[in-house]
């Protein structure tokens, strides 16, 4: 097994390990690189349905998405398809995120397999939410570790959003009901390293607690901002048969859409869903 950086704040390849022959000793190994990465991207793996479920819940326990229709005899995963002939230039997770932080235990990490993928383009960024932090002043870090933020997937999900049209190949779940909403720590600590990170997004977190959207907005934006600076990130280029594994308790992600006339299939696992631990005391 070799290890190879991505960049130097985010972000790890693996290569010359098959996934499907896991031994505990390796597993360790590949936790660790996860905590120090964040980020870690397989290569040249080979999954059906079934063993992509398996070497994930290996890592973590698996859940079904809150708005998305998973694969037919294995719900926990979701097809994210855009088909070459597609003309909406949307794609899925097309914008900076942290996967369903509207819920009020949001995964973890999330699983992202390549079935299919253009020969050039439709890469996703990532960004590292440690580093964002660790770039404010005490001040601020000191202000913002006893907030929390609310986290709602009306916007994106909810009634009247554009989404479910403009995803031609992606059907949304009708069983869902109202918009899901939580209220999340600002500042959160991952457990299995003991770090805070800045740990809000520009998709689902809509104010502070306490505050109108108003007031929220500019220190919102600058937050995000900060979020995503260029040296805070890495880039995967994908390849059929890389799976990316990635941390949601410290890192945001942007898949981008530079691939028309190309098809485009992946599917996505939600592991372990989390409650965030406030960093407020945890010093």
């Amino acid at each position: 097994m070799i290890i190879k950086p991505l960049s130097g704040s985010i972000g790890a390849e693996v290569f010359d390990l098959d996934l499907n022959s896991l031994d505990g000793a390796t597993l360790h190994m590949l936790e660790v690189a996860f905590n120090e990465h964040l980020v870690l991207c397989f290569r040249e793996q080979d999954f059906s349905p079934a063993k992509l479920l398996s070497v994930s819940r290996a890592f973590a326990s698996v859940g079904r998405s809150q708005h998305l229709l998973g694969m037919k005899g294995y719900p926990e995963i979701v097809p994210v398809v855009k088909e070459a002939g597609e003309i909406s230039p949307t794609v899925f997770g097309g914008n900076w995120h942290t996967d369903s932080t509207f819920l009020s235990a949001p995964p973890s990490r999330t699983f992202l397999y390549a079935v299919d993928c253009p020969a050039v383009g439709g890469d996703t960024l990532f960004s590292n939410l440690y580093l964002a932090y660790e770039s404010l002043s005490p001040g601020l870090q000191g202000l913002l570790e006893g907030v929390r933020a609310v986290h709602s997937s009306a916007g994106v999900y909810g009634e009247g959003s554009e989404l479910d049209s403009q995803l031609e190949n992606m059907k949304l779940r009708k069983d869902v009901g109202d918009a899901l909403s939580a209220l999340h720590p600002v500042i959160r600590v991952n457990p299995a390293t003991g770090k805070f990170a800045l740990w809000i997004n520009p998709l689902f977190v809509s104010s502070f607690e306490a505050m109108s959207v108003e007031e929220s907005q500019q220190i919102l934006g600058y937050l995000n901002s900060i979020a995503v600076t260029p040296s805070y990130t890495c880039r995967v280029r994908w390849e059929k048969g890389t799976l990316v594994m990635w941390d949601n308790r410290c890192t945001q992600h942007c898949a981008l859409s530079d691939y028309s006339g190309s098809r485009r299939e992946m599917w996505r696992i939600e592991g372990e869903h989390e409650i965030p631990i406030p960093a407020v005391g945890q010093r």
